[in-house]
């Protein structure tokens, strides 16, 4: 009982601790101190590497110091994290504007732009809770239909049944698409100016020249010091594993 409650003493004086190192990196960033705010945040995260919402203050940190690279690596974890944060996602269009190179893709595309928008309003979490409920709609739409007498009634109950039945099946569709970007660790952040090489060599020839702050695909990791990645525009190449980040 006494290890129980010296646990629990514990993990409070934690969490308070945590609150107000959070509040004095908060303060730091009010107070226009952008580097001590980022040394604040950075520390925070050690502790909790996966909070999106120190990842995305640690963004704003980098973004108002111009430090563009590492202000769209902490954009793109937190929104990796929390894909229905807005805000974050603003922030990152608005750094992704600033970089050096720009690589368009199907993803780009108004259709493409707008079906991910609609999946990014929820987190894999907020649509297995919809699908949820959308069962327990159909559940009672299937029990109206069975047991009521009212022609009409029953109607709406096969009209509910079916239209929860095809909501069961988008949101499933959804949480399994915000599952896998979730899981996904094949993209990476290029964090400073660095040659697209022809081979995981230095001797090779120089492709193409990333500035930092470009997205790109890592397509061949085996290698110790050498990563070949792909461009959004197909153009494949090597980079030092030195010059990126994953996100």
């Amino acid at each position: 009982m006494k290890h129980t409650l010296f646990i629990i003493i514990a993990l409070m004086c934690s969490l308070s601790l945590s609150a107000q190192d959070k509040a004095e990196a908060d303060t730091l960033y009010s107070q226009h101190h952008y580097a001590e705010a980022a040394a604040a945040y950075s520390h925070l995260l050690k502790a909790n590497p996966r909070n999106p919402q120190l990842l995305y203050n640690l963004g704003n940190s980098y973004y108002r110091l111009k430090d563009i690279p590492h202000a769209i690596l902490c954009y793109e974890r937190a929104a990796k994290l929390n894909p229905s944060d807005a805000d974050c996602r603003h922030n990152l269009t608005l750094a992704r504007a600033q970089t050096q190179d720009k690589f368009y893709s199907s993803s780009d595309l108004d259709i493409a732009w707008s079906f991910n928008r609609l999946v990014n309003t929820f987190g894999s979490a907020g649509w297995e809770w919809l699908s949820v409920l959308a069962f327990a709609l159909l559940l009672a739409a299937i029990l109206t239909l069975r047991f009521s007498a009212a022609r009409r009634l029953k109607k709406w109950s096969f009209a509910v049944i079916l239209l929860s039945a095809v909501c069961i099946v988008v949101f499933n569709i959804f949480a399994a698409l915000q599952r896998s970007k979730y899981n996904d660790h094949s993209s990476a952040i290029i964090m400073t100016t660095t040659k697209l090489m022809s081979t995981p060599d230095t001797t090779g020839t120089n492709l193409f020249t990333l500035h930092g702050g470009t997205k790109v695909s890592l397509s061949d990791t085996t290698l110790p010091t050498w990563t070949e990645v792909s461009l959004s525009d197909g153009r494949k190449g090597w980079v030092s594993n030195k010059d990126f980040e994953k996100i």
